[in-house]
């Protein structure tokens, strides 16, 4: 970078003042940037532009990859072991009642279809919980489901 020292020159009054340059003449000693000048500055912004654009890309795929390799590992983490329904067999061993005045079955109506009871008709009656159901209405939620719909209390456990 070049600087220009300003000069004070004294000015004689008795003389012909000397032409001044033309302002539009590149090149001149007097023009404050020259085009080599100005090329130089150019290529030092494009140089730094160019640095800054390779920091953030290289920082934008670090992080992308940091952020794939934790949601990797989160679905690699081995799940708990789901519980399905009861098998048939368990079904079977279920209690049953028969709706009716001798029965001791408080609810009037079936929990999960929303069906009232009839008398003489089979109710499954879960053991820990003392819940009724329709025979049919809890046999298909058992088979995906391992609790009584109403408490959710687990029908596996001793």
């Amino acid at each position: 970078m070049k600087f220009h020292h300003r000069r004070l020159l004294k000015v004689e009054p008795s003389g012909p003042s000397p032409p001044l340059p033309s302002p539009n003449t590149a090149g001149s000693k007097g023009s404050y940037l020259s085009d080599s000048d100005f090329d130089t500055d150019m290529v030092v912004i494009l140089a730094v532009l160019l640095c800054a654009l390779v920091v953030v890309l290289g920082l934008n795929l670090l992080v992308r990859r940091t952020l794939r390799r934790r949601s990797e590992e989160q679905v690699e983490a081995p799940l708990a072991p789901t519980v399905t329904g009861l098998k048939k067999q368990v079904l079977r061993q279920l209690p049953m009642v028969v709706y009716g005045p001798r029965a001791n079955i408080s609810e009037t109506e079936c929990p999960i279809c929303l069906g009232e009871y009839v008398e003489g008709e089979k109710i499954r009656v879960l053991p820990k919980c003392n819940h009724g159901f329709h025979v049919r209405c809890i046999d298909t939620w058992l088979v995906s489901h391992s609790s009584c719909p109403i408490c959710r209390h687990s029908l596996l456990e001793p």
